[in-house]
This record gives C-alpha cells, structure tokens and sequence, in this order.
C-alpha cells in the first residue's frame, strides 16, 4: 500500500485531529505572519515596513497583561537583544488565546468538514519556508563567524568566575571557529533538506534535532532566546506529523514502510513551471540575502572588521599623577591597572578590577589618543603616546592633573587560551 501526504491513511480525519489542525494553524500563522512579506523591506529598500503591525500586536499584549494577568510592572517592548522579555511571553498567550478562540469558531463554522488535506500540504510548505529562512539566517551568521565572532580583550581579562552562564556558553562558542562553523553548517543543511519535498522527512528530524540541541543549551546557560528555539522545534514537528507513524515502523518497529507517493501542487504545466521558477528566485534570494549579510557584518563588527591602531592590553606599570607615583594598590579606585582598547569599544580598569568602558580615537599622525566615557561624552581624557623601549608612555592633562601612564602591552598570543591551538597527539591531556 503507497503512502500520501495525508495526515492519516484515511480521507477522513477524526474529531480531535481536525480541532488539533485548526489549532495549530492558526497558532503557527499567528506567529509567523507577516513571512514572507517582510522581506519587502529589502527589496524596497525602505526599513521597518510592518512595524505598525508589530507595535500593535505588543500593544495588544500589553493590555492583556496588565487587564488580565494583572501585571504591575513595566512592560517594556524596546529591541534588547533578549526574546524572553515580558512582553514575549505575553505575545505568546495571546496568540494561544486568539488561536482557540479561532479554532472554535471554525469547528462551529465548518463543522461537516471531513478533512484539511490540501490545506495541510499548502500550510506545511508555509511553514517549511519559514523553517528554511530561520536555519538559513542562523546557520550562515554562524559559518562566517558572525553570530560567535571572536574572544574580545575583555573576556580575556575577564575572571573566570565572573562569567554569566551565558557569557561562558558565549565565550565557548566564540573560542572555536570550527565548531560554530560546524554548528551553522548543521542549520543550513537542515534547511537545505527542506527545500525538496523528497527530502523533507530528514530535514525535519535534522530541523527538529538542531533546535532541540540550541533550546537545551538556551535552557543550561541562561540564554534568553528559550521561546524562539522552542517554537521552531514545535514546527519541525509539524512537518514530522505526516511521515511520524513511518518513521516509528522504520526506527523503532522494525517494520517495512511503502514508498510516499508526493501530491503535485499543481496539475496544469504552465503552472508547474511557473512554481518552479518562483522557487528558484525565492532560494536564490535567500542564499544571496544570508551570504551578502554576512560578508557584510563580518566587515563591520566581525573579525574583518578594522581595528585601532592602539588595539591590544595594556599592562600599566608605572602610573605617575602630577609627578607622585601613585602605589598599586588593590583597593585603589583611580590608579589603573589596564588600558584595554578592543575593536568596537575600549575601557580602563582601575585597580579594584572595576572597569569603566570608553570610545576611543586614535590619531596616528599626531600620535595621541582620545579617550571618552561612553556613558558621559563631557568625560574626555585627550592623551599622547609613545613607544620607548618595547614599553607604551601616555602622557596629558585630565581634571587639572597631569597623568603620565607607562604600560607593557599584551598581545592576545600570549594568553595560553589562545596559543594552545589544537593537537593531534597529546601524550597528557593538557587540562588548565
């Protein structure tokens, strides 16, 4: 007996598969909507085309929070870097709210429907493109190194036990470019499986696996993005409904399983020609988006991305203020220890480990370095630099007082994490 693409083996779905369909479909679009349009802002070239969609829906979720959960606090909606935020959460409960209420009213609406076949194949292939977008951005910002760049200066000087779990997870990732490389690489082929429809089975199972493997990890180390890698292996499952009972025969059964017969989208051949040159355009666009995106970000932020002149650590061993040489005392608020000026920001650590983080702009012609506070821009230190035997000299005039500031500078090489590199032959395990 050849199997279909349906979700049973009959034309006819029971009660709950066809409630739980209803479901889930309005659940998933709920989430996934406003895909693919948002892409429009690229082609346009115009930003933010649906934030008003957006705003309105976190709007939503405000009110639902504070008239029905009864949350006092603010709810905050800025972009934070976080997809755990309150309002996350909330937008979550009311889009299980709005899909029940939805899904009653459809069971009452059509009630005498015997099954959503072709809805179902037409909403998995929705939900598989959304899929393949989400492994694509993810997996190509982790092959170039984007997402996990590289150890900052400052994770260096960082004590270890001063790590957050997920600055440890971070830094892990950040060390080893073949292993982000081989994460990402895993991302884009599960997306790559989910282009074909004969290889959708093991693009869910490897979509379903790779999202189980990032939640786990968003759940171990703190990382607050615990609701979007949770939903994404939630749709990979969706894919996986038509082929489940096939795969626990084959895997766990030990029995033999037909071959799937694929339903065409469509009969006429003009329009079997005209989806597959649409689909071509649309991957074509993806692979180009992800790739120029990254080649992009590698340039800016990335490990391509230009660094000062005065880049390193910078060890202070003499810091002398208006000709009095203050001691190196640990409790000391105001003699530094470090000067570290790292690629996007820098910062000075004073002896009491604290370290107030800074812009700085080098001039290498007048050979002097501004240094600014980055949380009070009238905090400026303006300094000279030289370089005498192999030692750094700042010299200038801060608050009245003259600073002279003589450092060694460190290289990034001499630390053991990163000069260790790998081996093939370790007589003993080399554990530090």
């Amino acid at each position: 007996m050849k199997v279909t693409q349906d979700i049973s083996k009959t034309t006819i779905w029971n009660l709950p598969t066809l409630i739980t369909f209803r479901f889930f479909f309005a659940y998933f679009f709920l989430n996934i909507f406003p895909f693919p349009l948002y892409y429009l802002d690229v082609l346009v070239g115009q930003e933010d085309l649906f934030s008003f969609y957006f705003e309105w829906f976190n709007q939503l979720s405000i009110w639902a929070g504070e008239n029905i959960l009864g949350i006092e606090y603010e709810i905050i909606t800025q972009t934070t870097g976080s997809g755990d935020k309150t309002v996350n959460y909330l937008s979550q409960f009311v889009m299980l709210i709005i899909a029940s209420i939805a899904t009653i009213i459809w069971s009452v609406l059509d009630s005498k429907k015997r099954n959503y076949q072709k809805l179902f194949l037409y909403s998995r292939t929705y939900v598989r493109y959304y899929i393949i977008t989400i492994m694509f951005s993810y997996g190509f910002s982790k092959a170039f190194t984007l997402q996990f760049s590289e150890l900052s200066l400052f994770d260096l000087i960082k004590p270890y036990g001063d790590s957050s779990p997920m600055g440890l997870m971070w830094n892990f990732m950040e060390y080893s470019d073949t292993y982000t490389r081989f994460s990402g690489y895993a991302e884009i082929i599960a997306g790559v499986l989910l282009i074909f429809r004969k290889t959708v089975l093991l693009g869910a199972l490897m979509t379903i696996a790779v999202m189980f493997n990032i939640f786990m990890m968003n759940m171990s180390y703190d990382i607050p993005v615990k609701l979007y890698s949770w939903r994404y292996m939630i749709m990979g499952v969706y894919l996986l409904v038509p082929d489940f009972k096939r795969v626990l025969d084959f895997l766990i059964f030990n029995k033999s399983v037909q071959k799937k017969v694929l339903v065409p989208y469509f009969i006429n051949r003009k329009f079997k020609i005209a989806g597959i040159v649409f689909k071509i355009s649309v991957l074509c666009f993806l692979f180009y988006y992800n790739i120029n995106r990254c080649i992009e970000g590698q340039q800016k932020w990335g490990k391509k991305a230009p660094k000062s002149a005065l880049y390193g650590i910078y060890e202070v061993k003499h810091f002398i203020r208006n000709d009095d040489t203050i001691p190196p005392l640990t409790t000391d608020t105001i003699r530094w220890k470090r000067l570290i000026i790292d690629k996007r920001y820098g910062g000075i650590q004073t002896m009491d480990e604290k370290i107030k983080y800074i812009k700085e702009e080098t001039d290498t012609i007048l050979t002097t370095l501004k240094l600014v506070d980055r949380k009070d821009s009238t905090d400026t230190k303006l300094l000279s630099y030289k370089l005498k035997d192999s030692l750094y000299i700042f010299k200038g005039i801060y608050k009245c007082d003259t600073l002279k500031i003589v450092t060694k500078k460190k290289e990034r090489e001499e630390y053991l994490l990163i000069n260790r590199g790998f081996h093939w032959i370790s007589e003993r395990p080399y554990n530090r």
